[in-house]
């Protein structure tokens, strides 16, 4: 159905304002198994997010078609509720109407993933090479019933690799992830060896004796962490009373060398956005400065509830797009040779009683990754427990790194230098 007939059905039936999120999304993904195409995906989808207000009332429906039957399921649902919620509705916004899609072609990095002899030349130990590959293309589009029409759109591409090597009777595995926004940019031969190698170190593993060591956070782990951290900045949390940095604002909370910064308006980055999906104007803000949080997060409900203007947050609740920690001036390999003594963590599982806890800050996780001795990556390490604080390992912070690595659209992170933290081996 189309928009004009789906809006004119709604007014029709009563329907007093109605505003639509339609998502675009367009994607060739290719997975690759020791040079062989192991599956390859082309799809070109529509959903639709749909609110609209009836007899006073909002509520909301998802599909991924445009129909009377939505319309219908609309309004029971609306009779159906007891809430009086009503929600804001665009007006007076200068359209923009969407761009031609991107054509998606990903025939060069197939090619050059396919190449598999030379790896096994020159690894004899390399037992398993699995790569995987994927561009997409999302547009996102709300119109609504006061004549609004704007657009937003992003292009992102993902590489995950994955070598399993043999060595002896163990078989270890080390994978790791890129996102970004050029794939001309990608050096995948170096991308590739680097985890070949590091997984050739992982497969002699040392366990560790339980103590506090120096340890060094991959810049995906702690871009992982990060993300936790927009739950306890969440208005919804704070206003429930389940964040532990509910009494944070304006306090110096964490070290002065971390600064949190959101910038979905910077295309270079995979979360550009020029608004959230529901509308409200996102823009380049700090969220912690030298260690103080400056900002609560908020989209429509919550801005509604508190009588000020969302943040921009607005993504199937509270989100961030391009969050990140502020990158310092030394390089992953320049912090790793400060390390007398410590651990380089890659990885970490939040399963099993391990987590992050978001109501009083408390980490647990199992981790992986490496020894580090006199400034030098000597070994893999069995699997291990860190358990911390967020408040903790946010203020032992000793080195931010200069590169900083997306691994998804909602927050990125440089390496990170954390020192005294507790490990169970």
């Amino acid at each position: 159905m189309e928009y004009s007939q789906f809006f004119e059905l709604a007014k029709e039936k009563g329907i007093t304002n109605l505003q639509i999120t339609e998502k675009h999304t367009i994607n060739s993904s290719v997975e690759i198994i020791d040079g062989r195409i192991d599956s390859y995906e082309d799809t070109d989808d529509k959903n639709y997010s749909i609110k609209a207000e009836f007899n006073n009332k909002t509520v909301k429906s998802r599909s991924n078609y445009l129909s009377a039957d939505i319309i219908d399921t609309i309004i029971m649902k609306a009779k159906e509720t007891d809430s009086e919620y009503q929600d804001e509705y665009l007006i007076k916004r200068k359209n923009h109407l969407p761009n031609k899609p991107l054509e998606i072609d990903i025939s060069n990095e197939i090619k050059e993933l396919k190449e598999i002899k030379k790896w096994k030349e020159k690894y004899p130990s390399l037992m398993k090479l699995t790569t995987y590959f994927s561009e997409t293309y999302q547009n996102t589009r709300i119109i609504n019933s006061n004549g609004v029409d704007i657009s937003t759109d992003m292009h992102l591409c993902s590489l995950i690799v994955e070598a399993i090597i043999e060595n002896g009777e163990n078989r270890v595995s080390f994978d790791k992830k890129l996102l970004t926004t050029n794939k001309k940019e990608i050096k995948f031969d170096e991308f590739i060896e680097n985890i070949i190698e590091k997984a050739i170190i992982q497969s002699t593993r040392e366990k560790l004796e339980t103590r506090k060591y120096d340890i060094v956070l991959d810049s995906s782990v702690s871009g992982n962490i990060l993300d936790k951290i927009v739950t306890m900045l969440s208005a919804t949390s704070i206003r429930n009373k389940v964040s532990c940095l509910e009494n944070a604002l304006n306090e110096q909370i964490f070290n002065e060398q971390l600064t949190v910064i959101e910038d979905p308006t910077n295309k270079n980055y995979p979360g550009y956005r020029l608004f959230d999906d529901e509308g409200s104007i996102t823009k380049k803000k700090t969220i912690i400065e030298k260690g103080k949080v400056l900002s609560f997060l908020y989209n429509v409900k919550e801005a509604k509830i508190k009588n000020i203007d969302s943040t921009g947050n607005g993504y199937n609740g509270i989100e961030t797009r391009n969050m990140y920690i502020l990158p310092g001036k030394v390089s992953e390999e320049e912090i790793i040779k400060k390390v007398k003594d410590g651990i380089y963590i890659t990885d970490y599982m939040g399963a099993s009683g391990t987590s992050i806890n978001c109501v009083n800050g408390g980490i647990s996780l199992q981790v992986f990754g490496f020894r580090i001795k006199d400034g030098k990556i000597i070994s893999g390490i069995e699997p291990a427990i860190m358990t911390t604080t967020i408040f903790e390992l946010y203020s032992n912070i000793a080195e931010i790194g200069k590169e900083l690595i997306f691994t998804n659209v909602s927050s990125a992170s440089p390496t990170l230098l954390i020192k005294n933290i507790s490990i169970v081996g």
